[in-house]
């Protein structure tokens, strides 16, 4: 077995051991970015929440914020990782 269910990725640490990716999306310029899981865990820590409202605080728009523009009006999105894109 080894599988917990229902299954909850709703933590960095709990995202990175799924191997799924997240990026993010400025809805106001339109740029977009693949996050780094690994990264985001070993700044902000295993147990910091990877939801929307949990991202949102700490995530903004570099180019937007530069610009005097809305820098937070963005979307997260969660995928699949293939096994050669875990390797990486």
């Amino acid at each position: 077995m080894g599988k917990e269910y229902p299954f909850v990725e709703d933590t960095l640490g709990k995202k990175l051991a799924a191997g799924t990716g997240l990026s993010v999306c400025c809805l106001t310029c339109r740029r977009t970015a693949l996050l780094d899981v690994a990264e985001l865990v070993k700044r902000l820590g295993p147990d910091h929440g990877c939801l929307h409202w949990d991202l949102v605080k700490v995530i903004y728009c570099h180019e937007c914020r530069a610009a005097g523009r809305d820098d937070r009006n963005l979307q997260f999105t969660n995928h699949a990782m293939t096994p050669e894109q875990r390797k990486g």
